[in-house]
């Protein structure tokens, strides 16, 4: 797995998730915005389950258990569809912005655990 990477997706996404929380808190209604945004989340996911198949075969292992690291990443990747789900559901709320920005931010700290799983967590 590579560090920066890991950082810098806990780093992006953590200031992605406040700034949509910002605007939920605002009322401001679920846009294409939101829903980039929420994409974004799951694309920087999805690169990471591939860095995650490919960096052990490069020599670059999980210091901690890899169990709890997969477990960790497929959660987070059902995380972004289900808070768009919910969002786009519950038409008539004025939290649906708010609930993607709320779940963005649970990505960004579930990457960071994730970061600490590979690289400071030893077995």
């Amino acid at each position: 797995m590579i560090d920066w990477l890991m950082l810098a997706q806990a780093i992006g996404l953590a200031v992605i998730g406040f700034a949509v929380v910002i605007v939920g808190l605002l009322r401001k209604p679920f846009n294409d915005w939101i829903l980039g945004a929420a994409a974004l989340t799951l694309l920087t996911l999805i690169v990471q389950v591939v860095a995650s198949i490919i960096a052990p075969f490069m020599g670059a292992g999980p210091t901690g258990d890899l169990f709890e690291y997969w477990v960790y990443l497929i959660s987070a990747l059902l995380i972004p569809p289900a808070a768009v789900m919910w969002a786009l559901i519950d038409k008539k709320s004025e939290w649906q912005t708010l609930i993607v920005g709320i779940a963005i931010l649970a990505v960004a700290v579930m990457a960071y655990r994730m970061h600490q799983i590979w690289f400071v967590q030893g077995g």
